[in-house]
């Protein structure tokens, strides 16, 4: 899906024909795993094949960046901040902006980058504890929240508030200590204009909170829950995503944990007549 929409808006789209050739060796790899995997060659490869999908979640990130304006051809926030100011006279993210302090910036930029830990702790406690079945329940929900939203970026690829409104807050840039500065710095670098709507945060870390609830004891789920209630807001105080793009991220996550719920539970599933790893 995401190749034909950088081929229909390929003039549009910076490096398209970088990009195709990367998502076909992506496709070919994947391929070149599963073909391999149903040899039987190696009983380490389904669990490759498990975290694959979540590698290169990581990986594709950025290229959706030039991807998200194949559709339009150019950032649609001055259209997302005119709705806003209809609905709310003014947009919410200056809303906040009165209630800014160091230490709430601090603490609420450390909400935002614990996304990153999503990648990494719930599948390493899943591995360690054997709990196959819903590692692979994990990564499929977290990464369709992913994918969806790299595709959803097309629909409407906005720049976000950091950038939109710049020089009407208050203050120009929040200032915390050092993971406050190290944030904005990864962020000036490694996250493409574009990525907004849904936010890819919010969807999932939501998606992935759903998922765990049924996985790892209840004193854990409810302190992944509180987090990701916290990431949810930091998206929007921290600058980098509108309301709408939070709001959409958590239909986003529903969507991603149920779709993952059809397709592992259904009857033909393969997993149902051939485990995952036998360990």
């Amino acid at each position: 899906m995401a190749a034909t929409i950088v081929v229909v808006g390929r003039k549009r789209v910076p490096g398209a024909r970088r990009l195709l050739a990367g998502y076909a060796v992506t496709a070919a790899a994947a391929l070149c795993c599963a073909k391999t995997e149903h040899r039987g060659a190696s009983p380490g490869l389904p669990r490759v094949r498990a975290l694959a999908p979540l590698a290169c979640a990581a990986l594709l990130f950025y290229p959706s960046g030039a991807q998200s304006l194949a559709l339009h051809g150019r950032l649609l926030d001055e259209e997302m901040l005119a709705a806003e100011r209809r609905v709310l006279r003014r947009p919410f993210n200056l809303l906040l902006d009165s209630v800014a302090s160091r230490p709430l910036n601090e603490a609420l930029t450390a909400c935002y980058s614990s996304f990153y830990l999503y990648f990494l702790v719930p599948p390493a406690y899943l591995m360690a504890q054997g709990r196959d079945r819903d590692l692979e329940r994990y990564i499929l929900a977290f990464c369709l929240a992913q994918y969806t939203c790299y595709l959803g970026f097309a629909s409407l690829p906005l720049a976000g508030p950091v950038t939109a409104l710049r020089g009407a807050f208050s203050t120009p840039q929040l200032s915390g200590y050092l993971l406050t500065s190290a944030q904005q710095w990864l962020m000036e670098r490694a996250d493409p204009p574009g990525t907004c709507f849904p936010s890819s945060h919010v969807a999932g870390a939501w998606a992935a909170t759903l998922v765990a609830r049924r996985a790892v004891p209840r004193s854990a789920a409810r302190a992944l829950t509180a987090l990701t209630c916290a990431l949810t807001c930091s998206v929007v105080y921290c600058r980098y995503h509108y309301v709408v793009d939070a709001l959409a991220g958590v239909a986003v996550a529903h969507l991603a944990y149920y779709g993952a719920a059809h397709i592992l539970d259904r009857p033909s599933a393969p997993w149902r007549t051939a485990p995952l790893l036998d360990i």
